[in-house]
């Protein structure tokens, strides 16, 4: 086992008090290898426990000798989140209209895509990077991802700057809808049936709730309370509760044309292109992790921020890797894993010591060094990393030389990072932290960096002497959206790995989870008591009722439901946003006010419960009802 996976055992062991066969308060850490010979194939993985796994790593390592291109893993088709049109095609599976696809992109992005500490990286404004790298992001990273994301699958969509909040309008059946997945809010408009627009929402103030005389900040009201747990900080919890204006942070409401409008600023980062293209060399591979470490998108002002009391700073849901490479360097292989500017010799081809080494020596044909230069190249934003080296030096003088450089993407020198001590001959071991030089900040995060190896050797030397490295590894930390991981679920999970590498190669997958047997979900309601199933119903603001949910823990209690009223048979997503309702009580009921169902129409509904260690069930069957 590497050392960085190693280290990650370790963490889990301290903060979970498990290992690989060890049952424990908390669960079991599992582990499956799986040993690939071809571009597409597929396995199965039974995950057990009482409740959901956690998902902890995935590691692609490629063992074979040529290069593997664009390796990708799906969970039950889930997961390829490779370029814009594979996200968009994911988030509207099942959907055949517009509008469908429309609340089915809302919904992604709200599940998928967090509030909170904006990376600052511009780049997060197209679907491909915030979904994979990062995850987390403002509102208007947001409303771009949904626009582009709707466009993506042929809606035209667009961004609307609204006073001091960003949001996004998608156009279907005839008009445009305002769509706020960072809120994960849409209004009804009069006819209690199609989401309003922008223009709707500042022409009449009653839809949001909002004042007439202005836009201030204000608790949620009117006919659109909202539902979601909005801002949640570092800590998980979730300091202001966007339900029936309790404890509301509050949100923007519309003054109209003269602090409203489309905001095409956004663009240039949202359409440009990306997609998650990558290639892992002989004995390179890729380690993702679910949760992160102490390091993101610029961490230092977040952390700084954050100690300042400002608990929103942090992002709450991240993840993390590292890309590895240690290239055998006596391999036949070795020549081509560098760029040999002004080459030095291979032993592979030339039979001397060390494995890479200088050709030609000071005071021969050249007097300056040998270079031997390593690139790195990833979809994902880098964080820092390490440089290991074992590096030869025959002699002591100026002109045996060792030296190691990074570059940017474009060329120029960064920094030389390391030199041979002064004094030091013979096998010379380094370790040179690249975490300041590699920072993460600014406008644009970086995917891509070159080490420089420079070699010299002094041919005067009393016997000549030789310089080089036998052994070098590139240890690169970056940032993944742990959302956009091939995630395990509890049973049967079809795992299917796909490359674009011809012919034989050999692939090493591995996933790691920790099973769960410390708590059991609740089960679902079992049963509508009213309205039942096909019931036509005479009122239009029923309480509606189902058999309580058991639980198999005998200290545990049922402490919420949560219900979901839709248009949609399938109860994909709420009438209206409201709709989607916690009822933080343990009885089985709730009333639904007047002023939300049409008469003469098929509305559907369904419900969960929650216990009181915050564990949900399963969904309830969906029931159809009819109102009179």
């Amino acid at each position: 086992m590497n050392e960085i996976l190693m280290k990650r055992y370790h963490l889990l062991q301290l903060v979970s008090t498990m290992f690989l066969g060890m049952t424990t308060v908390s669960g079991q850490l599992k582990e499956h290898t799986q040993i690939v010979t071809v571009r597409d194939f597929e396995y199965e993985i039974e995950v057990g426990g009482s409740r959901a796994p956690v998902n902890e790593t995935i590691v692609i390592e490629n063992l074979g000798d040529q290069a593997l291109v664009n390796p990708r893993i799906t969970v039950d088709g889930r997961y390829d989140w490779f370029d814009v049109e594979a996200i968009a095609r994911e988030a509207t599976r099942g959907c055949s209209t517009d509008e469908e696809k429309a609340l089915a992109i809302w919904d992604f992005i709200r599940l998928n895509f967090d509030h909170l500490a904006s990376p600052g990286d511009r780049e997060c404004h197209n679907p491909v990077i915030a979904m994979n790298v990062y995850g987390y992001a403002n509102c208007a990273y947001h409303s771009t991802v949904f626009t582009s994301l709707c466009r993506a699958v042929g809606i035209p969509a667009r961004v609307y700057e609204v006073w001091h909040h960003t949001v996004s309008e998608a156009y279907y059946n005839n008009a445009w809808h305002m769509l706020d997945s960072d809120i994960g809010l849409y209004y009804l408009s009069g006819d209690n049936r199609s989401i309003a627009s922008v223009e709707q929402l500042w022409e009449d103030q009653r839809i949001s709730g909002g004042k007439e005389s202005g836009a201030a900040l204000t608790a949620f009201s009117g006919r659109n309370k909202a539902v979601r747990a909005i801002y949640t900080d570092v800590e998980g919890k979730h300091p202001y509760l966007s339900q029936d204006g309790k404890k509301i942070r509050g949100y923007r409401y519309y003054f109209g044309p003269s602090e409203c409008f489309i905001s095409t600023g956004y663009d240039r980062f949202t359409y440009e292109e990306h997609d998650m293209s990558m290639t892992l060399r002989p004995g390179e591979k890729l380690i993702r992790n679910w949760k992160g470490g102490d390091k993101y998108y610029d961490y230092k002002r977040h952390d700084r921020n954050l100690a300042r009391g400002q608990k929103e700073a942090k992002p709450f849901r991240y993840g993390d890797g590292q890309l590895i490479w240690k290239p055998d360097l006596k391999s036949e292989l070795a020549p081509s894993f560098f760029n040999t500017y002004l080459a030095p010799g291979f032993q592979v081809k030339d039979g001397q010591s060390p494995a890479i080494h200088v050709r030609h020596k000071h005071g021969g044909i050249y007097d300056f060094p040998e270079r031997a230069i390593l690139s790195v190249k990833t979809p994902y934003t880098i964080l820092g990393g390490t440089l290991k080296a074992r590096l030869y030096r025959g002699g002591c003088n100026e002109w045996d030389r060792l030296t190691a450089k990074v570059y940017s993407p474009t060329g120029p020198v960064i920094e030389q990072v390391w030199s041979a001590p002064e004094g030091t001959s013979g096998t010379i071991d380094a370790k040179i932290s690249l975490d300041e030089l590699l920072f993460p900040s600014g406008e644009r995060g970086r995917h891509a960096y070159h080490v420089e190896f420079g070699f010299m050797a002094d041919e005067g030397n009393d016997p000549p002497t030789q310089s080089g490295m036998e052994e070098v590894e590139l240890i690169t930390d970056i940032q993944v959206c742990s959302n956009s991981l091939p995630a395990l679920h509890r049973g049967r999970n079809v795992v299917r790995y796909r490359d674009e590498t011809p012919g034989v190669h050999k692939v090493k997958i591995t996933h790691i989870w920790t099973e769960r047997t410390d708590n059991n979900p609740p089960d679902a309601p079992a049963r509508a008591i009213f309205p039942k199933e096909g019931e036509h119903i005479a009122t239009l603001a029923p309480l509606f009722r189902w058999e309580a949910s058991p639980d198999a823990d005998k200290a545990d209690k049922i402490t919420n439901y949560n219900i979901l009223i839709s248009f949609d048979p399938e109860c994909r997503w709420p009438i209206a946003t409201a709709l989607h309702k916690e009822t933080d009580s343990g009885v089985p009921e709730f009333q639904l006010p007047e002023g939300w169902l049409n008469k003469n129409s098929s509305y559907y509904w369904k419900v969960r419960a929650q216990d009181s260690r915050g564990e949900w069930s399963e969904w309830s069957e969906i029931y159809r009802f009819k109102t009179e």
